[in-house]
């Protein structure tokens, strides 16, 4: 029909022979890479049916490896599916998938981690090490290579490469790894703690760890001795380190030595045979946050505050408001103060008072902080009624094995068995001298 449209291939044929192949190229790409999603995700699945059924997870992985024999994921899933067998006939087969596993990611660190430690395990510790040595390679930064690699220097008996690497592992993530490494360093060098130190590593960091450490497993002599071998500016730096031994050799009752710790870190402003803030000019930490400094504790009955407003000398004083219609066992005001034994001192502060009404006020003992129920003297009861700032003391004498004494505002006892207390006390510049002479019989 004239009004029909004919069309005529002309092309000869050789000029569709490049679409012809680039059309099977493809189709053999593409069914190459379907091959290799369905046994990746066979390979990935495995292990989770070999619990139940241990026959499918590993047709499950063969089938996984056929499909996609260069998918170093499908052999390495073969590897682990034979190293938890736990069958010896197993281990050639496990060692033959790792290996391949790894030559198919020739640049992947996690595998090559994997085979090393596998190796390692299976008795292969030459390959196991030369494994993880190509994990550190291409991981030279990453603390968890380091430590397979030391362990299992450490189990081939190559101690100090072993330990090398081990410290360049807690170097990287020492939070993590340096207390495993000082274990370690113990179980191999024993009680040699020169060994011991130079297998942790003798950064000041590395040592600082140390003895929290060695603190924590109260060895504080040990402790002491790496601490001493810090210079002056490193105590400084590494102040948690102190401040942890101090507490440590605190709960011990060493008073003295714990404030020289605390002193060499700048962790506190203390000093020994000092009221620390005997004037109330800083704010009060709490409650246990210093060791040697006001501690105080709320009760109730009783407000205890830093006065701005009023004081004896300086800028600030302690004040205490009390409403209180019944019994109030007041001991809530307290510092410890580190001392030398069989020494004679006097405590001097001062003390104002506005309307304070009670059958009872409050005193101030000195008692050894082994002992603090037997006070070594006491002052005499802050005044009732109103009273501007009047200077009180006592003196006491410490006993031959006192290392510090505990300061404390108390309330007095009450012979009528529950007495009220109202009104309002300050307290300001506490101070310990040495004093000559005996001390008065109390």
């Amino acid at each position: 029909m004239a009004d029909q449209l004919t069309l005529i291939n002309v092309r000869p044929v050789w000029a569709r022979a490049p679409l012809a192949l680039l059309a099977a190229a493809a189709l053999v790409v593409g069914w190459y890479c379907v091959r290799w999603g369905i046994g990746d995700t066979m390979a990935d699945a495995a292990p989770l049916s070999f619990a139940n059924d241990p026959t499918a997870a590993f047709e499950s992985a063969e089938a996984a490896a056929r499909l996609a024999p260069e998918d170093p994921l499908a052999h390495l899933t073969l590897a682990r599916l034979h190293y938890a067998s736990f069958d010896p006939q197993e281990t050639p087969l496990t060692l033959q998938e790792y290996q391949q596993a790894a030559a198919l990611a020739p640049n992947d660190y996690l595998v090559w981690t994997e085979v090393g430690r596998a190796r390692a395990a299976l008795g292969d510790v030459d390959g196991g090490i030369a494994s993880l040595r190509r994990a550190v390679a291409l991981a030279p930064s990453y603390a968890e290579q380091r430590w397979h690699l030391g362990n299992a220097l450490l189990r081939a008996g190559r101690n100090d490469e072993a330990f090398a690497e081990l410290r360049r592992a807690a170097d990287a993530d020492p939070d993590k790894y340096r207390p495993q490494v000082f274990n370690l360093a113990w179980q191999v060098y024993g009680p040699d703690m020169t060994r011991v130190v130079d297998a942790v590593g003798k950064t000041p960091a590395a040592r600082a760890q140390l003895v929290g450490v060695l603190a924590g497993r109260g060895r504080l002599d040990d402790a002491l001795g790496v601490w001493s071998s810090l210079s002056a500016e490193d105590k400084r730096a590494q102040a948690g380190a102190g401040d942890g031994l101090a507490r440590a050799l605190f709960g011990k009752g060493q008073y003295r030595r714990a404030l020289q710790l605390l002193a060499e870190s700048g962790a506190q402003d203390a000093a020994p045979e000092k009221i620390s803030d005997g004037g109330f000019e800083s704010d009060i930490a709490q409650p246990g946050a210093q060791l040697f400094g006001w501690q105080v504790t709320p009760v109730a009955g009783a407000q205890v505050a830093i006065d701005a407003r009023t004081a004896h000398a300086g800028r600030r004083s302690l004040r205490v408001l009390f409403n209180a219609s019944g019994q109030v066992d007041f001991r809530n005001v307290s510092q410890l103060v580190a001392v030398e034994p069989s020494t004679h001192y006097r405590l001097t502060y001062f003390v104002r008072t506005d309307d304070l009404k009670s059958a009872a006020t409050l005193v101030v003992f000195a008692a050894d902080a082994a002992a603090p129920e037997a006070p070594f003297g006491a002052s005499q009861p802050a005044p009732s009624g109103t009273n501007d700032w009047q200077q009180m003391s006592f003196d006491f004498t410490t006993g031959p094995k006192t290392e510090a004494v505990v300061v404390r505002v108390t309330r007095a006892v009450c012979a009528e068995g529950a007495c009220p207390i109202f009104g309002k006390i300050w307290y300001d510049d506490f101070d310990l001298q040495r004093a000559a002479g005996r001390a008065n019989p109390r």
